[in-house]
């Protein structure tokens, strides 16, 4: 099963790595960008059933992959294609 993981600093979170690279942007000639988010994106290969291994996903990404204070997080399992992203509510969910 392959699994994408994509990690974004939460809207309230300022990113000042974006607003650099949002402010070479616009020194660079494209004074339309607005504005830039930086995250990370992974993906991640491992063997077994999808249903066994999805919650556990959720946990190492809400744990290790991600800061949950100032991150959020969305895991894709490229089997169903199906993406949960983190939120208030999965947090609960995904907690120990």
């Amino acid at each position: 099963m392959k699994a994408k993981v994509i990690v974004m600093p939460k809207a309230t979170v300022l990113d000042p790595q974006g607003n650099a690279v949002r402010d070479a942007m616009r020194h660079l000639g494209m004074p339309e960008v607005q504005s830039v988010r930086i995250g990370k994106y992974m993906e991640i290969e491992v063997k077994g059933q999808n249903g066994e291994l999805e919650p556990r996903l959720h946990r190492l990404c809400h744990d290790l992959l991600s800061n949950p204070v100032i991150e959020d997080y969305a895991l894709q399992t490229a089997e169903s294609g199906n993406q949960k992203n983190s939120g208030r509510k999965s947090k609960k969910k995904h907690s120990k």
